[in-house]
């Protein structure tokens, strides 16, 4: 009997643990919080041209942090904000605040994104300064975000000190002559500018505008990167690339997609107009690169750095050429 006694707590205690072990299901781990989303809000920002007031309508994109820089991504001829909107939510989920203003194609006074019927240098020179003040909260910019924040919801959000401003098609002419525009006329507010991100660049079949501004920029040092597609009537073969090969002074300038077509940079933001100009679709593949890079090469640009993986002899971007999805573009 004394022996049951002092065995049997110990028997009760392990058929207490099995019973534990083999009925309590193991703990499931959490599953990870999704990514906080980029939140879109439009607010337009007013200006002048020609003498006249102008709204210009804009979409503002909010990263789910605080941003490191803000990115002024300019549509181009024939297009909209909302044809840049993949590669606008791209740069926001990356950490940047962007603006994606709304500009007229054709306006007989000059207010318009190319060098058309009128010549748009006055118009592009005044939206250049209207961003070189945008840390002014009572600014024209600023009241735009302070609009556009309030109806995000996002309150925690100011404007960055660091920009980088971004172009596609004719839209790279435009913010080009803008930031020469800035660097001439506000040393002060072109400090904050980091550098120049460039889509397939077109520089205007009207007018010099282009070309001076690149010069000028190169020879000041700033940073610029192009992606650039096939030459093709829609980026007039190429004639904007190549000023900027000539006028940068820069040892890396960018890729060339082996395969691109002047609307990857839209994507699947593009529209009907897109593909008919271009009678083909964007490359879902052509776009991830092109995204890629952009992000990678204006964080290097806001941060002075380099990071190895986007840039000749790095991992990411020598698989791109291995595979030739890119060409790097030289350099005259």
């Amino acid at each position: 009997m004394s022996g049951r006694s002092f065995h049997w707590p110990w028997i009760a205690a392990l058929a207490a643990f099995v019973m534990f072990v083999v009925v309590t299901p193991p703990a499931v781990p959490a599953a990870p919080a999704a990514p906080a989303p980029v939140v879109v809000s439009s607010s337009s920002i007013a200006t002048e041209c020609a003498g006249k007031p102008v709204q210009v309508a804009a979409r503002w994109y909010f990263p789910p942090g605080r941003p490191t820089a803000l990115v002024w991504l300019q549509h181009g001829f024939s297009r909209t904000a909302a044809n840049l909107d993949s590669l606008a939510r791209s740069y926001a989920s990356a950490g940047f605040l962007v603006v994606s203003p709304t500009l007229d194609s054709v306006n007989l006074g000059g207010c318009a994104v190319a060098f058309n019927i009128a010549d748009n240098a006055a118009f592009a020179r005044t939206v250049g300064g209207v961003f070189g003040s945008g840390r002014d909260a009572a600014g024209p910019l600023g009241t735009s975000l302070v609009r556009a924040r309030d109806a995000a919801h996002r309150p925690d959000v100011t404007m960055p000190y660091r920009m980088v401003f971004a172009g596609h098609s004719a839209g790279g002419e435009f913010v080009v002559v803008a930031a020469d525009a800035l660097r001439r006329a506000d040393p002060a507010a072109y400090r904050r500018l980091a550098g120049i991100m460039l889509f397939d660049p077109v520089n205007s079949f009207f007018g010099t505008h282009f070309v001076s501004a690149a010069a000028s920029l190169g020879a000041a040092r700033l940073p610029i990167r192009v992606l650039a597609s096939q030459p093709s009537v829609s980026n007039t073969f190429e004639s904007g690339v190549s000023v900027l090969q000539r006028t940068t002074r820069q040892e890396f300038l960018g890729a060339r997609l082996v395969t691109g077509i002047h609307i990857d940079a839209e994507g699947d933001s593009t529209d009907l107009i897109g593909e008919v100009s271009e009678l083909a679709v964007p490359r879902p593949r052509n776009g991830r690169v092109i995204r890629t890079l952009a992000a990678g090469w204006s964080s290097d640009i806001v941060a002075g750095s380099v990071t190895p993986t986007y840039y000749p002899g790095g991992r990411y971007y020598d698989l791109l050429l291995t595979t030739r999805t890119v060409t790097t573009l030289p350099v005259h």
